[in-house]
């Protein structure tokens, strides 16, 4: 079983491609590219793929992860020319031989986050809300479950790092790490949202625009790029 692991980008127009949608157009271009998938048995083969993290719709990315079996190698610069649709682009790709799952691994991801305000603001102490928020115990917040019934969430324990990186009177550029993966995941748009909440920022906000940059697992208290996973 030959596993090829592939980094790829997830830009305009394909931000707004839901999980399911992805799945169909990877498929698609390695049928089209007669790249040699390996299916799944049973009535209704499908090929075997798995995303490190599927993001949400309207979120952009310069680093997203994928692996797909494949029946026999192929060239890698064969893997790395294939032709996706314009927003999608191949930026590193290696045969592994892991048998950890991405998802199971996955422990991060890193984000840039723009606030986008429909009228000027004054400029606001923003680091120093940053600095006083994450040092609180706790930080919580209503998230709906699973079930549907609302849990109350401690936000600050799945703050790995967060920053202002750039603020003008009519945007503000924030930089996170948070937790993701099957541990429990943070929502960068929640974040900014309850930290605006705690310091009362007027509702002003036109847009909020993410971008995913990164994607890690944890070794030995180490964070270190999913696409770098092994035994």
């Amino acid at each position: 079983m030959i596993t090829l692991r592939i980094v790829y980008t997830k830009e305009g127009y394909m931000a707004f491609l839901g999980h399911l949608e992805m799945m169909k157009l990877f498929e698609r271009v390695f049928r089209f590219n007669k790249v040699p998938l390996k299916f799944s048995e049973g009535f209704n083969p499908i090929p075997r793929m798995t995303f490190a993290a599927p993001l949400s719709v309207g979120y952009s990315s310069k680093y997203e992860v994928m692996e797909v079996l494949l029946e026999k190698e192929i060239p890698m610069e064969t893997v790395k020319n294939i032709q996706f649709p314009e927003g999608i682009s191949v930026i590193d790709a290696a045969y592994v031989e892991s048998k950890k799952s991405l998802m199971a691994a996955l422990t991060h991801a890193e984000y840039l986050i723009k606030v986008e305000f429909n009228s000027n603001i004054e400029r606001l102490p923003v680091s120093e809300w940053i600095d006083a928020f994450t040092q609180n115990k706790e930080i919580v917040y209503e998230k709906k479950a699973k079930n549907g019934k609302m849990k109350q969430v401690n936000i600050n324990e799945q703050i790995d790092s967060f920053k202002m990186v750039f603020q003008s009177e009519q945007e503000i550029l924030f930089r996170a790490t948070l937790q993701s993966g099957s541990q429990g995941s943070l929502n960068p748009e929640t974040l900014v949202k309850v930290l605006f909440e705690t310091y009362k920022v007027p509702q002003t906000i036109e847009t909020i625009r993410v971008e995913r940059i990164g994607l890690f697992f944890e070794n030995d208290g180490v964070k270190q790029s999913i696409f770098n996973l092994s035994e």
